[in-house]
């Protein structure tokens, strides 16, 4: 099948000296067009192989217009056959990538040899985009994230994978630092980790991979597997930047960590029996010997014995907790409404902790199967834990809605929320540790916050706590929904139900 040559041409005898010589090579001439738009017409009714476009032509618009329409349209290659090679005139026609510039009178010119470049040209370049497309498709769409910079650490490309963790969309990254859009640093230390390409520039060897950092997007920090590489040239003495490749493990990592924690607190829980059990009857005996001192004793004696009996009391509580915190089962479980729940504290928690309770709940949510009065010890220390930080005459919040417990599983929420003192940066992953002082300036929670997350993790569920943007905690407490769930409310205990008929001064609910 003959190449078909379509003329651009506005002097007709010029126009017709082009055909003739092009038949005499074998080509096809199916149109000529004397003005841009019949141009593009002819083009799209015949689709030939090649253009050969005069610059000036008749009527609105040129050559070159029309060669930049039929490139971005057709993506045909054109060779100017024109008078005209003034600096202007050229600068205009190199923005349309003409394949080839022939300046008149073109007596001597052999347009056979002009074509079969063209040609040629034209083929090595759509195979090259083909590749390109493919090869662009195929890394966006790669599962892990995919970041390349130039040789001054700038991000030139960014897959969607990475889109997602960084946050940042590929335009709007285009051209800034590296570290600035891939936020990461050392996960031992928590710091910024040193630009790959300060370390290639200073003759080290770069050690990036496959490695753990933590990952500060725009919403939340998670971990990531790093691994990065230096691009240069073929023969590697032209540094044409790093290529990142990383992939999102944070639910990896979280399990991981959490594993850890239920093995300390495995340790610690035993330990905490053995060591309560054994202060228990140390402390029974010293209270039996002390009851009898304070019998027999007056006057500043006995003064002195009671503030002992009133600090061996406090010793009593602290045991109590141990052998709390080192519970290996629940109490026995029920079907709860954890709507009735949170009903029956508001009524009762400005006479037991001092408060008033914001609640807002969403009806009709599914039961659950828990230990009551396991639930209800979680609540009341994380209430007494959310009052301590809050100022007075502040009021908590408690709240229930649903949401996915696991992969296929229903589940119902639980939060409690306070506006209180800000949580120390850095703390949500130890605040259930015994002993850490999750706010600056708040008493001590001690063991109450470990024996919370101890209780929840007996009942099947799990609790998370976040600090808010403006201060204050946010406890959530999540549980499989009860799997014989038909009904969604459930009477309430006989002594919620009796709390709940003598009040006669409760709050009204909040929405």
């Amino acid at each position: 099948m003959k190449t078909s040559v379509l003329i651009a041409e506005d002097e007709a005898l010029i126009a017709m000296d082009l055909k003739e010589r092009l038949e005499q090579a074998g080509y096809l001439v199916p149109a000529i067009a004397d003005n841009a738009a019949d141009a593009v017409a002819e083009v799209e009714r015949h689709e030939p192989n090649l253009i050969l476009m005069d610059i000036r032509l008749r009527g609105a618009g040129d050559g070159i217009e029309a060669a930049d329409r039929i490139r971005r349209q057709f993506e045909l290659p054109v060779i100017f056959v024109t008078a005209f090679a003034d600096r202007e005139t050229l600068e205009r026609a190199k923005i349309t990538e003409p394949f080839g510039y022939v300046v008149k009178p073109f007596h001597s010119v052999d347009f056979h040899a002009q074509i079969e470049m063209a040609l040629q040209k034209h083929q090595s370049e759509q195979r090259l985009r083909r590749s390109e497309a493919w090869l662009s498709t195929t890394i966006r769409n790669v599962a892990g994230g995919l970041i390349a910079t130039d040789p001054a650490g700038n991000i030139v490309f960014m897959n969607r994978p990475a889109e997602d963790l960084t946050g940042w969309d590929s335009a709007a990254a285009a051209g800034h630092p590296f570290l600035e859009v891939f936020r990461i640093y050392e996960e031992t230390t928590d710091l910024p980790v040193t630009h790959p390409l300060v370390t290639a520039y200073d003759g080290r060897e770069l050690d990036m991979g496959p490695r753990v950092y933590k990952l500060v997007p725009r919403d939340a920090q998670g971990w990531v597997l790093v691994e990065a590489e230096l691009s240069a040239n073929h023969d590697g003495k032209l540094l044409l930047g790093i290529v990142a490749v990383f992939r999102d493990i944070t639910g990896r990592r979280k399990r991981e960590i959490e594993n850890v924690r239920q093995s300390k607190r495995s340790v610690l829980s035993r330990m905490s029996v053995g060591l309560g059990r054994q202060l228990a009857e140390s402390h029974a005996r010293m209270n039996e010997m002390l009851q009898a001192a304070i019998a027999g004793s007056e006057g500043a004696c006995l003064d002195a014995l009671a503030e002992i009996h009133e600090q061996s009391a406090h010793q009593r509580s602290t045991i109590e907790q141990l052998l709390l915190l080192g519970r290996s089962e629940t109490g026995r479980s029920s079907r709860i409404c954890l709507n009735d729940v949170a009903t029956g504290l508001h009524v009762t928690a400005r006479n037991t902790i001092g408060r008033r309770l914001n609640l807002n709940l969403e009806p009709d949510i599914p039961p659950v199967h828990l230990d009551h009065s396991g639930l209800h010890e979680i609540l009341f220390r994380l209430l007494v834990e959310a009052r301590e930080a809050s100022p007075t005459g502040i009021a908590l919040s408690l709240c229930t809605r649903r949401a996915p417990f696991a992969e296929g599983k229903d589940g119902v929420q639980i939060t409690v929320s306070d506006t209180g003192s800000r949580m120390r940066a850095g703390l949500a992953d130890r605040a259930f540790d015994p002993y850490c002082e999750i706010r600056p300036g708040v008493r001590n929670p001690g063991l109450s916050l470990a024996i919370v997350h101890q209780l929840v993790t007996l009942n099947g569920g799990r609790i998370e706590v976040e600090g808010g943007p403006q201060g204050g905690v946010t406890y959530r407490l999540s549980f499989p929904v009860a799997e014989d769930s038909r009904d969604s409310r459930l009477e309430l205990p006989a002594v919620h139900r009796g709390l709940l008929d003598k009040s006669q001064d409760a709050q009204p609910l909040t929405a």
